[in-house]
């Protein structure tokens, strides 16, 4: 049984959650275990027969051991998904605190939680303070969690461990992304992705709409069926957003304040449809990547969302990740949502799961979710990829390997099994969607998730994904001339990991 399939069959025994955040001091902090967990003994019944279970020892007793986990705080975007101080009431705050609680009692362990806020202009500062206090010998960290990776770091010297060295780490369970891991060019995987943070489930891509102008414009097509069917794609997206503009403040200009068939919550937005529409940077062969960042599928793509994106007056385009009030609305860590459309005047929006959050509390509509469009309906399935990741890392001067990999795999175990199905199942599904469809949907978004090795690999590539977002910004549908004066470093950089 699918894993996302399992957590569905959880809905019965959730209540409704009150959404929120905590906010934490930079300092490092310590988590005691005499809070119990508050889940019910049906609960935890109904997990044992429905998740896989981890592999450590039930005796395994770390004698009162200190682990120290590092968290980079990329625009505020993490920590809050990671750590919680004390139980405050709120359901899915206390199940980050019960997670903790419940691994520090388990393993007799003391967790001592510390963090670094930082910016996309600080990133560079940022990892070089946290390689050059690994290679100083300093034992800041036993785990690291971060949204890079550290690769490029990594082909200068070992900084991080071999995680599938470790004693007590099973890749091979559920908690952690095998496309991660298949998409690694030697058995040395000294990351991850995975289950240990809501960061990569909030983060994947996806459509809503507004349902009520959906029938307002005379739709009759039910688009869940379009999705079941295989019929939701790129060409049907055109067709229901024809007509949807309107000059709503009569300035005969189109601005923020008219309607739209479709906008974007900002222009990273666009990255979505790279997997969505088949497109790959790379590609894992039997002898290394392949570089197909400029076939006839990308050539393709980037002239025809060109069109959508630019010309077609029925599409507000997106704008870069910062504060506009008019165009946008903060859904946190750095991301937006459209403003038109939380307003009620956009059929359809580009963004993130987490967008759920701020959009649905905001709105006085029916809504609904979809994954984005195939290309076509020869696509046989649906890919959605995240817009940012949060990686682990086990540093190479850790005081006790095996202690800090029983942790990884016990926080992640216990994540699966509790806090990301307290997202699922009880934030998204039961506060914020209007019936079982949208929870369907959000099963598949997040069960569709796909791994590129030319985002795996962004940090050393220099983002590679963003070079589709600046033709579309730019309206240049000449990729085959715009990704030729890139090709032959991509894949020199892309070689080097391999050799």
């Amino acid at each position: 049984m699918p894993q996302l399939s399992r957590r569905a069959m959880l809905s019965c025994l959730c209540l409704c959650l009150l959404s929120g955040t905590i906010s934490c001091a930079n300092d490092a902090v310590s988590v005691e275990t005499t809070q119990t967990s508050t889940e019910s003994t049906e609960t935890t019944a109904a997990e044992e027969t429905l998740f896989v279970s981890d592999d450590l020892p039930d005796d395994l007793d770390l004698g009162g051991k200190e682990i120290k986990i590092f968290i980079g705080d990329y625009n505020n975007a993490y920590i809050a998904d990671m750590y919680s101080e004390e139980v405050t009431g709120n359901r899915l705050s206390d199940a980050v605190y019960n997670t903790i609680a419940n691994v520090s009692e388990r393993l007799n362990v003391r967790l001592v939680y510390s963090w670094e806020t930082y910016s996309w202009e600080e990133m560079a500062s940022f990892q070089n303070k946290v390689t050059s206090g690994i290679l100083a010998g300093d034992n800041q960290a036993d785990l690291i969690f971060d949204v890079m990776n550290y690769t490029s770091q990594m082909l200068e010297g070992d900084y991080f461990l071999n995680l599938a060295d470790n004693k007590y780490i099973n890749l091979d369970k559920p908690w952690y992304n095998q496309t991660v891991r298949e998409n690694m060019p030697t058995d040395y995987i000294h990351f991850m992705s995975g289950e240990f943070s809501l960061a990569n489930i909030k983060n994947v891509f996806a459509v809503y709409y507004n349902a009520d102008l959906y029938e307002t414009l005379g739709f009759t097509d039910d688009l869940y069926s379009l999705v079941d069917s295989g019929e939701w794609t790129l060409g049907k997206l055109e067709e229901l957003i024809r007509g949807g503009y309107s000059d709503l403040n009569g300035d005969t200009i189109a601005d923020p304040g008219d309607r739209y068939g479709l906008t974007f919550g900002d222009n990273n937005k666009y990255i979505g449809f790279l997997k969505a529409f088949g497109m790959d940077i790379f590609k894992k062969t039997e002898t290394g990547y392949e570089f197909a960042y400029d076939n006839e599928r990308a050539l393709d793509v980037v002239d025809r969302l060109c069109r959508l994106i630019n010309e077609n007056e029925n599409v507000l385009a997106g704008k870069h990740n910062s504060d506009n009030p008019e165009y946008m609305i903060s859904t946190g860590g750095g991301n937006y949502a459209n403003r038109a459309f939380v307003e009620g005047r956009s059929l359809f929006t580009m963004g993130l799961i987490a967008d759920a959050s701020v959009i649905v509390p905001e709105i006085d509509f029916d809504w609904g979710l979809l994954p984005y469009p195939k290309w076509d309906e020869t696509q046989t399935e649906y890919a959605n990829m995240l817009q940012r990741n949060c990686y682990v890392m086990m540093p190479a001067t850790v005081s006790d390997p095996d202690a800090a990999g029983a942790v990884l795999e016990a926080l992640s175990s216990e994540s699966y099994r509790s806090l990301v199905p307290e997202y699922c199942e009880v934030t998204l599904k039961t506060r914020y969607s209007p019936d079982d469809n949208v929870s369907r949907m959000f099963d598949l978004i997040i069960g569709s998730i796909v791994y590129d090795p030319g985002e795996i690999y962004a940090n050393l590539l220099g983002s590679p994904s963003a070079t589709i977002k600046t033709a579309l910004d730019n309206n240049d549908p000449n990729w085959a001339s715009r990704i030729a004066k890139d090709k032959n470093s991509l894949i020199a950089k892309m070689s080097s990991i391999v050799e």
